[in-house]
């Protein structure tokens, strides 16, 4: 992998934005077992010495933390129903790294994957029964899928290069996920037993981190993944049509999840100087017109990897 490390460490191996303590920040955990206000958003931060979890609301307001472990807690996914959260304990980079599951106020988490490779990235299917995720158990990153009881795992992708990043079609019908195996970074979507391969991207734009829309119609995704220069948010149809531009700015944005209404979108900002990627924010973007909205604004937190629920 050349030219694509930065990218994929901050991504799916782990990599650094920021955000921020905020004036409202709210330390104390849900009740036991409420489900938690519509709309919230989950991430990952270090404002505590580790990576743990934490949700807010779109406004930014009400941080809540959710874990606090001394393994690293990262890449967090939430269920259809917005009751579980699907997450990465012990890195992903780190051979420890297991997928796990809780309740979206942090308590009953459950280990689901048990090896000696790091799993990550993991996108619940429509129904809530299955995940689908990254791993390197067989010597090569692809994407895989495995109930939520952590039975039924299959392997979905075998080619050179990587394959990651994946998030499952509100319909069932797909999967997208970023790959290298054409000598470039591109978007790719897959039936979810692995067939039906189809590439969505140029080569040129070196587009990775795609996420569907609530209606499935749409992808929202970054360009420049696997290069050293700044990436935008685009967005384009389900089948690779209409690839529209939706930011330009001197930030380096990548795409994370659609807020419930289809909107806007909840994306990474970091600062590119040198071909080299500095802690930065957790904004929101009007995805038609690109109004961006920063939730967090505090330097010197390492913050990433922002998923909205649809609850």
């Amino acid at each position: 992998m050349t030219g694509n490390s930065r990218r994929m460490l901050l991504l799916q191996l782990g990599g650094v934005t920021l955000v921020g303590l905020c004036a409202l920040l709210v330390t104390a955990a849900l009740p036991a077992g409420a489900k938690p206000p519509l709309g919230l958003i989950v991430f990952e931060s270090d404002r505590g010495g580790q990576l743990d979890l934490w949700t807010m609301r779109p406004d930014g307001s009400n941080q809540v933390r959710l874990t606090n472990d001394k393994a690293d807690d990262e890449f967090p996914t939430w269920s259809p129903d917005g009751k579980k959260i699907a997450w990465t304990r012990g890195g992903g980079v780190d051979p420890a790294g297991e997928l796990w599951i809780m309740n979206a106020d942090g308590t009953h988490k459950r280990q689901i994957t048990f090896n000696s490779f790091a799993d990550a990235g993991a996108s619940f299917s429509p129904d809530g029964t299955r995940l689908a995720f990254r791993s390197i158990r067989n010597g090569n990153r692809d994407v895989y899928v495995i109930n939520v009881d952590g039975t039924g795992e299959q392997r979905l992708t075998d080619a050179p290069g990587f394959d990651a990043i994946a998030d499952w079609s509100p319909d069932g019908t797909k999967i997208s996920f970023t790959s290298d195996r054409s000598g470039a970074c591109a978007i790719y979507t897959m039936s979810p037993d692995g067939s039906s391969v189809q590439k969505l991207t140029p080569d040129s734009m070196q587009a990775g981190v795609a996420a569907w829309s609530p209606d499935g119609s749409r992808l929202i995704f970054s360009d420049n993944f696997c290069a050293t220069v700044e990436s935008d948010l685009f967005v384009m149809n389900g089948n690779g049509s209409g690839i529209t531009q939706v930011t330009d700015s001197a930030e380096n944005e990548l795409s994370k999840a659609w807020s419930p209404g289809g909107d806007s979108v909840v994306a990474d900002f970091a600062t590119l100087t040198q071909a080299a990627l500095h802690k930065g924010d957790i904004a929101v973007v009007t995805v038609d017109g690109g109004t961006t909205t920063n939730l967090t604004n505090t330097p010197g937190i390492n913050e990433a990897h922002p998923e909205w629920s649809s609850h």
